[in-house]
């Protein structure tokens, strides 16, 4: 189980070093619950939380900011999970290790860079052209293949292609329904 601190220490080493942090995270024993508890759950709520700042701050209500950083917490945890199950079950078709666990820490902790450039999108929205430097994450879910699920580097381009469409698949989906749910919302009066 992690704290904060020892969340702060894992993204600050994951962003600036991820060769050595995933060899750190390959020597754990972290299951997918404890994962998601533990690392990915603080960064959503930070997301979560500066999404209501930045809301407020810029022209929402705060019962409509609340409302939109609850789906975001939702739809963000979901997509994370639906997005390691898939990847898991991909695993074999290029020559990786199949392991809910591992593929859970490589989808979890390859979402640290996104997790930062999202709250700080969400904080200050005239910032939200930075969040493409969210998409260092695919760097990082680069980097980890080979250390956790010992995908050969002739498979390890596809695989991260794969990897990549399915994330982006599965979370465009999910806030697509949320951005309807939160135009309805908004529509009946929030």
């Amino acid at each position: 189980m992690m704290n904060l601190n020892s969340v702060f220490n894992r993204a600050r080493n994951i962003i600036v070093n991820p060769k050595t942090e995933w060899l750190v995270i390959q020597s754990e024993t972290f299951n997918k619950k404890a994962i998601i508890k533990g690392y990915a759950v603080p960064l959503i709520i930070i997301m979560s939380v500066c999404s209501v700042l930045g809301s407020v701050i810029m022209e929402s209500n705060v019962a409509f900011a609340i409302i939109k950083a609850i789906g975001i917490f939702g739809f963000t945890y979901a997509g994370i999970y639906v997005s390691a199950v898939i990847i898991n079950e991909l695993t074999t078709s290029f020559n990786s290790k199949k392991d809910l666990d591992t593929t859970f820490r490589l989808v979890v902790y390859s979402f640290t860079a996104y997790f930062i450039m999202s709250a700080i999108a969400f904080l200050w929205p005239p910032l939200s052209m930075l969040s493409v430097f969210g998409l260092f994450s695919i760097y990082l879910f680069w980097e980890g293949t080979t250390i956790l699920l010992d995908t050969p580097e002739d498979n390890k381009v596809g695989f991260v292609v794969v990897s990549a469409v399915v994330i982006v698949g599965v979370f465009t989906m999910l806030f697509l329904i949320l951005s309807k749910i939160l135009l309805t919302i908004f529509s009946l009066g929030f």
